[in-house]
């Protein structure tokens, strides 16, 4: 018996071992194929499908539905709405079977997004409901926001100002303050909530809230949505020449490689500014190129409205047949998606969601009301006595294996972190000892040749007076300038070698008075620039980021070529992030790598339990070291 028991502890503890090995290979699969997503769509999805094939295999369920997911964000990102929708679907059944409910969730959601794309907007309510409804079991705020969010959008079609405002406000209940980036997109749907009922006062002072939070969290996408608001502000305020400038910003920071919907978007609204502005010849190439997207992609609501905006731009340029056909078009394809009846469908909609909601709350009641009859049923019924021996066995083989794991775990944390302590004492040595022989080698610089050399100008000093030649007193005068200099080139060795500056002013100035040093004696530009708070870290851990700055600055002198650098420091909260640049040739990583300077360079990066990353290429290399200042203070 003890020997079975064994033997069954023995294979579920290999069984575990294995599962987490075939995990850790699929995640890192998904983590390359999430890198190449926007570089290359086409290779991201064959390898969600192999990590997909792979996850079920193993049943690794969290990894087969994110596999299924994925597919269909990067259909949605290049416009194959079918493809998308494909992919949702199989996510909602994948998920329903394993008893997903946050995957199922985010499978309607984005399946309700799909729909949206495609201007097909009860599905998209329709679907939006249903990730609303699961979402509120998870109690997660941020994604019932956005889920909110979402459907208020769709309202925005349909201009019902009453359920675009109350799901806008339900977004904003739930939205955690946390969350500043999400926040920020909030408050600009609010503003254009606002904007479309001409009440600009309350649009203009959402977009300065999310102006604000932009500012702080320095985001791109956050920018683009920022100016975006802005121009459509000034658009429909009818200052066209205000609204230019902020959808040409706006144009340079969308993404057009892969966000099609925002490309058209943009190409519609800036083909109306210059039709207003009397430029017909511009309105008209952007409005075709509107169109031709819009065929491509499926996306019938922009479709309706180019084949408008391209009869009135043919109207004005006196071609009426053309203004007439591009006119009945439109005709046409409003029938198919914009009639009545898919008004009265959204409203059957949102009245059934806010019925299912009390019924909801009554049928819970009785199921509990149920529950307490069946637990009181099944508490005056025997236990039979194999079912008891049976659980129990279970459970001590369970709580066994539980122990040896959670054993097992502590004792892999202890080496782990006994390991670290030992790799980190002796990088603390290594970096203390290199530092004590800099400064006994500065100390005997500057107080023995330092000394030697300046006894040795007094003597020569002396021989002026013995009343030398013309011709040898200018060799003695060349020779003690060449001994002046020498002396201060030792000063200079002496000072790099253990720089005061850090021990009397700290990290900054030292730096600061580093770079002068180099712009004055080697007549080359190097420059130094430091954003957020200087935050103080103990004087050795400043001396080694010192000894960073100064063998990467050395480096580029003696092998780039360049003939400037550039130092940044960029302090966020408890993160430091150092950039040093130059506009040099560039190296071979993998030979440099080699070197004993870039190991001196790693040592400390180590040391500091920091990361480093290199860039380079033949107009110049780029290092980027970023520092948990947590971990150094």
């Amino acid at each position: 018996m003890k020997t079975t028991f064994l033997v069954i502890i023995l294979y579920l503890t290999t069984t575990v071992v294995a599962a987490q090995i075939d995990t850790l290979k699929i995640q890192k699969m998904m983590d390359d194929a999430y890198a190449l997503e926007v570089s290359h769509p086409q290779k991201a999805l064959q390898l969600y499908k192999k990590t997909h094939q792979l996850s079920v295999q193993s049943n690794f369920k969290n990894g087969a539905y994110k596999s299924l997911l994925y597919r269909g964000f990067i259909y949605n990102d290049i416009g194959k709405y079918d493809s998308a929708k494909y992919y949702f679907d199989k996510t909602i059944d994948y998920c329903k079977k394993s008893k997903n409910l946050i995957g199922e969730a985010k499978g309607y959601a984005n399946l309700a997004n799909t729909y949206q794309f495609k201007g097909e907007y009860p599905a998209a309510i329709n679907n939006y409901i249903k990730s609303i409804k699961i979402f509120e079991k998870t109690k997660d705020s941020a994604i019932i926001s956005q889920s909110y969010q979402n459907l208020s959008a769709v309202y925005t079609q349909f201009i019902n100002r009453k359920l675009e405002f109350f799901y806008l406000k339900k977004a904003e209940q739930f939205m955690p303050k946390a969350n500043k980036v999400q926040l920020a997109l909030l408050y600009g749907d609010i503003g254009l909530g606002f904007i479309r009922y001409n009440d600009f006062a309350e649009s203009f002072s959402y977009f300065k809230k999310a102006e604000a939070i932009t500012v702080k969290e320095n985001n791109n996408e956050l920018w683009f949505y920022v100016y975006r608001n802005f121009g459509e502000y000034y658009r429909i305020k009818k200052e066209y020449k205000k609204a230019i400038p902020y959808y040409e910003k706006a144009f340079k920071l969308a993404d057009f490689a892969v966000d099609i919907i925002r490309k058209n978007d943009l190409m519609y609204i800036v083909s109306g500014l210059y039709f207003k502005n009397d430029n017909y010849s511009k309105a008209l190439e952007l409005a075709n190129q509107s169109l031709e997207l819009s065929r491509k992609i499926g996306a019938s609501e922009f479709e309706y409205k180019t084949l408008k905006r391209l009869s009135e731009i043919h109207n004005k340029l006196n071609q009426p047949q053309k203004a007439y056909d591009f006119l009945e078009k439109s005709y046409v394809l409003k029938d198919t998606f914009f009639s009545q009846n898919h008004l009265k469908e959204t409203t059957l909609l949102q009245t059934k969601f806010e019925t299912e909601k009390k019924d909801k709350s009554i049928a819970e009641q009785q199921i509990k009301l149920k529950q307490q009859e069946l637990d009181l049923i099944k508490s005056q019924k025997e236990k039979q006595l194999y079912f008891i021996a049976s659980l129990c066995l279970i459970i001590v083989s369970l709580g066994i294996w539980y122990f040896f794991r959670q054993r097992q775990k502590l004792k892999n944390q202890e080496i782990e972190t006994l390991k670290q302590n030992q790799e980190i004492a002796k990088l603390e040595a290594l970096i203390d000892g290199e530092e004590k022989e800099r400064r006994r080698i500065a100390q005997e610089l500057h107080d023995g040749l330092n000394g030697d050399l300046s006894a040795i100008k007094y003597r020569l000093s002396t021989l002026e007076e013995s009343g030398l030649s013309a011709i040898d007193t200018e060799n003695l005068n060349k020779v003690i300038d060449m001994i002046d200099e020498s002396c201060a080139q030792v000063r200079s060795i002496s000072h790099n070698l253990m720089p005061s500056s850090i021990l009397e002013y700290g990290l900054i100035e030292s730096i600061r008075e580093y770079c002068i040093k180099i712009k004055s004696s080697d007549n080359f530009k190097i420059d130094f620039q430091i954003f957020g708070s200087y935050i103080a870290l103990s004087k050795k851990n400043e001396t080694v980021i010192y000894r960073i700055i100064q063998e990467l600055v050395t480096n580029i002198l003696k092998h780039s070529k360049a003939t400037e650098a550039m130092i940044q420091f960029n302090y966020r909260e408890d993160e430091l992030f150092i950039t040093v640049e130059d506009n040099g040739i560039g190296f071979d990583k993998n030979a440099v790598s080699k070197g004993i300077g870039h190991q001196n360079i790693q040592t400390r990066i180590d040391f500091l339990n920091a990361n480093l990353d290199v860039n380079t290429s033949a107009d110049g290399t780029s290092y980027t070291i970023s520092i948990d200042l947590n971990k150094v203070k």
